[in-house]
């Protein structure tokens, strides 16, 4: 744990050895692109955009299931950009007939006629980076009978925020165009076995029989497939995914009925972005109502039940803030960062949510020298006590 530990706290110095890998992988694709000319078969074409792609074709389908909807931003807390008013995207299902399916990262999907759908294959370098382009030997590619849905999605495994904001919402759609999970033979997702991810699936109604957990070892080709859209490059977070969280929570519990709660989410146990002084602020915490709670000691269910009945919500920047998807309009979410680490995910996401939002800034425990930003994104951090109790008393 203590090598597992160190090694994330100091991964950010292994950045700039990325820039490596990209050379490395143009090299190969001019290799395979080469190759594939003497044998004369072409790499896949990119399609930018699958509504456009199936717009002129005979087979397949779009099906709009949510609009762009318009976001009104909150007050930024350092004040660097205006208040206004942004789009999320459209929410799409797609059919598609006898596509390849390799799925690594969030997918690929090659069409019949060799053509890359981009925004169902994403690559953090760019479309044309991607690795379908530069790998010299795929997994040999299985057959797949039946309506297959395919719900693999970019960063989601173990990472409890894009498994909630990006992968579940993903799920929801199939159920919206289908009626239900019924008509599906297997549905494809990528998982890390996370606690989380079985109790999570069936609050969506989703049978575990039915879904097959994949990875880049995998590969398909699908005769008939159900995919919904992505918006993972998108800044706003599309407020049907805030409603499809709502309904879950509300399918679990209920409307609340009991006194709104405060808590305070402990990051003690985590190995970064830690509150060092956390036990001298626990007093005057419980001292304004608040109860002290762990995430990552709570079943999924119950993480839930803390957030959707609470006025107020404090916690250090981390994935356990993804659970304000679950509370209430209007509930206060107080989160706790340094300047340097600063993250916008948990504004956008109040703004989205019609939550009220307060930035609360900790200085980190060791500062920053010139031009070492990095170093400090996810350092543990210090709370000025004075103003905490200034803004419990604000409350």
């Amino acid at each position: 744990m203590h090598t597992k530990d160190f090694i994330r706290r100091q991964k950010w110095r292994l950045r700039p050895l990325k820039r490596l890998v990209l050379p490395f992988r143009n090299l190969k694709r001019r290799i395979i692109t080469l190759d594939r000319v003497v044998r004369r078969k072409p790499l896949p074409r990119i399609e930018k955009s699958t509504v456009d792609y199936l717009a002129v074709q005979a087979r397949g389908a779009a099906i709009e299931i949510y609009p762009a909807e318009p976001v009104q931003s909150l007050p930024h807390p350092f004040g660097e950009k205006e208040d206004r008013v942004g789009f999320s995207e459209p929410a799409h299902v797609f059919e598609l007939e006898n596509i390849d399916f390799w799925a690594r990262y969030g997918g690929s999907v090659v069409t019949s006629d060799n053509r890359l759908l981009a925004d169902l294959s994403p690559e953090v370098w760019g479309i044309e980076n991607h690795p379908i382009f530069s790998t010299f030997r795929l997994p040999k590619s299985r057959l797949l009978h039946g309506r297959t849905a395919i719900c693999v999605t970019p960063e989601a495994p173990g990472n409890y925020y894009h498994w909630v904001f990006d992968l579940l919402p993903r799920v929801a759609l199939l159920k919206e165009v289908a009626g239900g999970f019924d008509g599906f033979d297997q549905i494809l997702i990528n998982g890390s076995g996370a606690l989380y991810e079985k109790p999570s699936l069936a609050a969506l109604g989703v049978p575990s029989s039915k879904v097959l957990y994949v990875d880049g070892q995998h590969r398909f080709r699908i005769l008939r497939a159900t995919i919904p859209s992505m918006d993972h490059s998108s800044k706003i977070v599309a407020p049907w995914k805030i409603r499809v969280l709502r309904k879950m929570r509300d399918a679990l519990f209920g409307r609340p009925h009991s006194t709104p709660e405060r808590i305070y989410v402990s990051r003690e146990r985590a190995a970064v972005r830690r509150v060092v002084n956390e036990t001298k602020l626990e007093p005057m915490l419980r001292e304004a109502g608040f109860d002290l709670i762990e995430v990552e000691s709570l079943p999924w269910a119950e993480q839930v039940r803390w957030f959707s009945n609470v006025d107020v919500v404090i916690a250090p920047h981390g994935a356990a803030l993804a659970n304000i998807g679950f509370c209430q309009p209007n509930t206060l979410i107080g989160e706790i960062g340094t300047r340097a680490g600063y993250r916008e995910f948990y504004w956008r996401l109040a703004s989205s949510g019609s939550l009220r939002y307060r930035f609360f800034k900790a200085r980190p425990r060791i500062e920053p020298a010139l031009g070492s930003r990095r170093a400090v994104e996810n350092e543990d951090m210090i709370i000025d006590e004075q103003e905490l109790k200034k803004f419990l008393r604000e409350l």
